[in-house]
């Protein structure tokens, strides 16, 4: 059985991504209701595959909050980390700032409790920016699989 540690360590990690936050709301929306599996090649500094949990965004005039939880499995729990996406529109430009703040769950691997949970948030920033600024399908094919299939019309 792995080892596990009852700790918890902060999390903080920011990206920007060429996007406007109505194209952030729509891409929110349409994973809110419908977990995303992220395998560990999504995540590597993770070190396993997990699950990503979205809430319902909270809209402002240049920025957008969601709640994050990534699972380790989206029936029994098992929580390996949980915060705050936000996304702020930059002023002038068509730019987008993201940041993640957070913290590890409190029953996670080791590795993550050695410097690799700043390092997967900002992976796990980089993937949603990328999936955010172009379709999917150029970022992964797998991954675009799993997280199309939702009809977005249907849920605004």
């Amino acid at each position: 059985m792995e080892d596990r540690r009852l700790a918890v360590a902060r999390i903080s990690a920011e990206a920007s991504a060429s996007a406007a936050l109505d194209e952030v709301c729509r891409w929110l929306i349409a994973r809110q209701s419908n977990p995303v599996r992220l395998d560990v090649d999504d995540l590597p500094a993770l070190g396993q595959d997990c699950w990503l949990r979205l809430a319902v965004p909270v809209t402002a005039p240049r920025a957008v909050l969601c709640a994050l939880w990534l699972l380790e499995d989206v029936d029994a729990g098992g929580c390996l980390m949980t915060g705050h996406l936000r996304f702020v529109a930059h002023p002038t430009g068509p730019d987008i700032r993201l940041s993640f703040s957070g913290r590890t769950a409190t029953a996670v691997p080791p590795s993550l409790l050695h410097g690799q949970a700043n390092h997967a948030a900002r992976q796990l920033l980089e993937l949603i920016a990328a999936s955010i600024e172009r379709p999917l399908t150029a970022i992964r094919p797998s991954l675009a699989a799993r997280l199309s299939g939702f009809n977005i019309a249907a849920a605004i």
